[in-house]
């Protein structure tokens, strides 16, 4: 079982919202702003160039982390539904890991929160982010020689988790909070998910009625 992180496991609000503060802006219109980003289904940066078209990402974040004014993950923003799922699977024998489009930070910081995971990964570890069809056979050689098939995927967007996990051979189930879920859930740019949950509380018993 591999999970996303943002939206999934950790509630980015607070990432978002001192981005917001950061910026200047109210986080009423920043959150307008990110929305939509979502629905035109553009890359989650592209929001920063709405608010700052003069600066490029990068150099936004290296000049904000100059400041000393840098967002580090604290288990308030793990999802309260997240370790006790996690744990629930592990005690069952499941295989658990994480690894979604994340810097390694992110990457260290889950380990160092002790969330209980087998394996824990980024895309900055691995050189390539999802929605590439690269990144879930980095999941598959990580996964001790299990086909595909005997792999699941959870994530909140159906763009970079649903679809492309599907694709990959995995049983790929959307969990709909956040953000992306609700923008992306009522655009008829996507079909709808095979399979559902609304939080990671139901996830065990539904894996097990798989």
């Amino acid at each position: 079982m591999f999970f996303d992180v943002g939206e999934t496991l950790v509630d980015e609000s607070r990432d978002w919202g001192e981005w917001a503060d950061y910026l200047g802006v109210s986080r009423f219109s920043f959150y307008a702003a990110l929305g939509a980003v979502i629905a035109r289904g553009e890359h989650h940066r592209t929001v920063f160039q709405v608010v700052r078209p003069d600066i490029e990402f990068v150099e936004l974040r290296r000049e904000r982390e100059s400041t000393g004014d840098v967002y580090a993950m604290a288990t308030e923003d793990i999802y309260p539904d997240a370790i006790p799922c996690l744990k629930r699977l592990r005690d069952a024998g499941v295989l658990v890991g994480i690894a979604g489009n994340q810097p390694i930070e992110t990457e260290q910081a889950l380990r160092s929160l002790g969330v209980p995971a087998d394996i824990v990964a980024s895309s900055a570890s691995w050189g390539v982010e999802k929605p590439d069809l690269a990144f879930f056979e980095r999941i598959v050689a990580a996964s001790n020689g299990l086909h595909p098939s005997e792999i699941a995927y959870v994530g909140d967007r159906l763009d970079n988790d649903v679809g492309p996990a599907q694709r990959a051979g995995m049983v790929s189930i959307f969990l709909r909070r956040g953000p992306w879920a609700l923008v992306q859930a009522g655009s008829a740019r996507f079909s709808t998910p095979l399979h559902t949950i609304d939080d990671l509380s139901a996830l065990p018993e539904f894996l097990r009625r798989l």
